[in-house]
């Protein structure tokens, strides 16, 4: 007698379904929306936005405050910023001063001092007039670093008054 082969019997393959296919788009598709997420929220949380104040209209006022420095610079204003510290604490003091040294009529002084990382630290000071020329304003406890001076005025030029402003940097250590 003859031994017979009978056909082997295998296994059914697995075959790739539709549902399969939607199931992989669909957790596919759910991962790269949560990583998306998870840097959207990242990079919201860590960087406020903008880091100057009404950026759109300091924009349109750009050519203004151009002929206002070139006008500062033809005129020879200048000033002196600087913190003088004491027992009390930190005082800003600036100095407004003419090209020949003499102090200039100014309006109310303000000064922003801003930390080049983070807008957390800002602070807006209105200076006191002490006399010739000289302004200054008491400082709360300041972190160490790198802050960005801004003082900003009016001077008085003849009937009209003249934006002033002046940037310095200074290193707190």
């Amino acid at each position: 007698m003859m031994a017979t082969l009978s056909p082997t019997m295998n296994k059914p393959s697995k075959v790739m379904k539709g549902h399969h296919v939607l199931f992989w788009m669909m957790g596919f598709f759910g991962l790269m929306f949560v990583v998306n997420g998870v840097f959207l929220w990242a990079a919201i949380t860590s960087f406020p936005g903008e880091d100057v104040h009404h950026s759109y209209l300091q924009g349109i006022h750009f050519n203004d405050r151009l002929s206002a420095q070139a006008y500062q610079e033809k005129m020879g204003w200048r000033s002196e910023v600087g913190l003088l510290t004491d027992d009390d604490g930190d005082v800003l003091i600036c100095r407004i001063l003419g090209p020949d040294g003499s102090a200039l009529a100014a309006g109310p002084v303000t000064a922003e001092m801003r930390r080049a990382a983070t807008q957390n630290s800002d602070i807006v000071l209105t200076l006191a007039p002490v006399g010739g020329g000289e302004y200054q304003a008491s400082l709360p406890l300041l972190a160490e670093g790198a802050w960005h001076v801004i003082i900003d005025t009016n001077i008085h030029d003849g009937d009209a008054e003249v934006p002033f402003q002046a940037v310095k940097k200074i290193i707190l250590k």
